[in-house]
């Protein structure tokens, strides 16, 4: 496969990012961007039998990939999960069948499951002096969010939880936010969201755990 002339390699903050030089559909292109038909590959091994030019030879005998992000350490070898998403995304049901079974005959103990894509991060703990409006502030600083949801679970004490486009971009907010996060208060936290993460750490009215616990569920929430 004539990497170059189909795709664009780079590497930044972790993640070696194979992405198609095809022209796509503003439309598509959109979908895809948040997450559309996203796997997640589990399991890789570090040498060169799952190296990310691998992956993507091997995936895209079942048709043309979109972006491929995998995950390296400091020093450069896989952490051993990857993200895939093929251009056609509706593939993401014929992968996950097709790809455990192309990896096994090879005796890759690769394993492919549909990404849950989380793409939200939970504050909690913010200094009482900081108001809504400012902590809105100080994370658009940060890193811009795409939307935020603003809980009060007792007077003058609230949470956040901050939506994002994707979970990369999720994942680089979550980073950032845990480097700054002493200006928000000795006490504040920055976590993925999960319904069981936040009712242990808060207590507020009975009509909160509900109203939050139901808006968790409806949302299928996961951690990333």
């Amino acid at each position: 496969m004539d990497f170059e002339s189909k795709y664009c390699i780079s590497h930044l903050n972790g993640t070696i990012s194979i992405t198609t030089r095809k022209v796509l559909d503003e439309n598509q292109k959109s979908l895809l961007e948040d997450g559309e038909g996203e796997l997640f590959l589990t399991c890789l091994t570090k040498d060169q039998r799952c190296s990310p030019e691998r992956l993507v030879e091997l995936a895209s005998e079942l048709g043309d990939i979109y972006l491929l992000r995998y995950k390296i350490d400091f020093s450069g070898k896989s952490r051993g999960y990857a993200y895939l998403q093929y251009i056609n995304a509706p593939l993401k049901e014929a992968a996950l069948e097709y790809l455990p079974m192309r990896f096994r005959k090879l005796h890759l103990p690769i394993k492919v499951q549909a990404s849950m894509n989380n793409r939200e991060l939970v504050l909690c703990g913010v200094e009482s002096s900081f108001r809504p409006w400012q902590v809105y502030q100080e994370m658009l600083e940060i890193q811009p969010f795409s939307n935020l949801r603003v809980y009060e679970y007792r007077l003058d004490k609230f949470f956040y939880i901050f939506g994002y486009r994707n979970s990369d971009t999720a994942a680089s907010a979550h980073k950032r936010v845990r480097n700054a996060i002493r200006k928000f208060g000795t006490h504040a936290s920055i976590s993925w969201l999960s319904q069981e993460h936040i009712l242990s750490r808060v207590q507020g009215s009975s009509c909160f755990h509900q109203e939050l616990s139901q808006n968790l569920t409806q949302r299928g929430c996961f951690k990333f």
